[in-house]
């Protein structure tokens, strides 16, 4: 869904460059969530029943493609081309682009690696170890804080010292509230 509104509220402010995307994407959530009440209301939910299978999982594999590639290149620390350009630009680029890879890549690609690997350990003590499954479960869940947690600490050990010129690409301060544009 998240692809759908980004493209929708690209081709809303090309006609409308005055609007801000967070109100076009609240007033398609808005017609969105209106549209699924009123199919609810008048007992119509059986239509969905005629979206094939094929078609929903082709299109989640596609954005999940899409998603992936317009990621790889942050997480590469690679920059110099446009990733909301079509999915098959932005690999292109970005295998192009690959001599420009970071530091930045260790980070993020031992991290994906750690998630993976939790997760795998975990489904594996699961199925070893039935009685104490919930437990590897909760664990397997809060793999995502762990590593947050954990790759916070190695960037803050490794950048203390260097705030003004960090080793490699950090987050920064977020601002507080809502955005103002």
């Amino acid at each position: 869904m998240s692809t759908l509104v980004g493209q929708i509220v690209l081709k809303v402010q090309a006609r409308h460059p005055g609007l801000a995307a967070h109100v076009i994407a609240s007033a398609l959530a808005i017609v969105c969530g209106g549209i699924i009440t009123f199919i609810g209301l008048v007992r119509c939910g059986w239509i969905v029943e005629f979206i094939p299978l094929t078609a929903i999982s082709a299109f989640m594999t596609g954005s999940a493609i899409s998603i992936a590639a317009g990621q790889v290149p942050t997480m590469m620390g690679i920059t110099g081309f446009n990733t909301r350009e079509p999915t098959y630009v932005v690999i292109i680029n970005t295998l192009k682009h690959l001599s420009g890879t970071k530091i930045d890549a260790a980070m993020g690609l031992t991290a994906l690696f750690l998630l993976y690997l939790i997760r795998f350990a975990c489904t594996r003590a699961a199925s070893k170890q039935p009685s104490r499954a919930k437990l590897y479960f909760f664990l397997a869940t809060l793999r995502t804080v762990f590593v947050i947690l954990l790759y916070t600490l190695i960037s803050w050990l490794v950048n203390r010292h260097h705030r003004d010129n960090p080793i490699f690409k950090i987050l920064g301060r977020v601002p507080r509230g809502e955005p103002s544009h």
